[in-house]
């Protein structure tokens, strides 16, 4: 048996994009961005940037019919801070100048809000506003609540 599964977090480098499957499901689309902060070998920082192509896919939900992915679309924007973990899947593809490129994809098995940036009152900057985290994941699996945290033995 094999197993590849990888977590990130990282900001939306554009809205998300809502599309359907060829069977008419939802999948949500977006671009998340990781950062990483290094020292070059001429004892310079550099920093590092990373695009990964997140698809998320999900059932209809029990109260209002919609699906997760739809009801991401509506809430997420470009900016939004992310924790994403699921399968990660290398494609190729021709890029324009004739050669062939990777590029890595993400299917969520799990997705998270961790920050947001909504327009304050009168439509100027985005404020950074911490969301507060479900006790329980969209598909029905646990989580840990942020008022849990202090109890935790470590």
């Amino acid at each position: 048996m094999s197993f590849a599964k990888i977590s990130i977090i990282g900001n939306l480098g554009a809205a998300p994009e809502l599309k359907s499957t060829a069977e008419g499901k939802p999948r949500l689309e977006m671009r998340v961005a990781t950062n990483e902060r290094r020292k070059a070998a001429g004892g310079d920082w550099e920093d590092k940037t990373t695009w990964y192509r997140v698809t998320v896919f999900g059932r209809a939900g029990a109260e209002d019919g919609k699906s997760r992915p739809e009801k991401l679309a509506e809430f997420l924007r470009k900016g939004h801070e992310v924790f994403v973990t699921g399968r990660l899947e290398a494609r190729t593809y021709d890029a324009k100048d004739g050669t062939t490129q990777i590029g890595l994809s993400v299917v969520a098995d799990e997705f998270e809000v961790l920050k947001y940036r909504p327009r304050d009152a009168e439509g100027g900057a985005p404020a950074r506003v911490q969301v507060p985290r479900p006790s329980a994941s969209a598909d029905g699996g646990s989580q840990v609540a942020p008022n849990d945290l202090d109890d935790l033995p470590f």
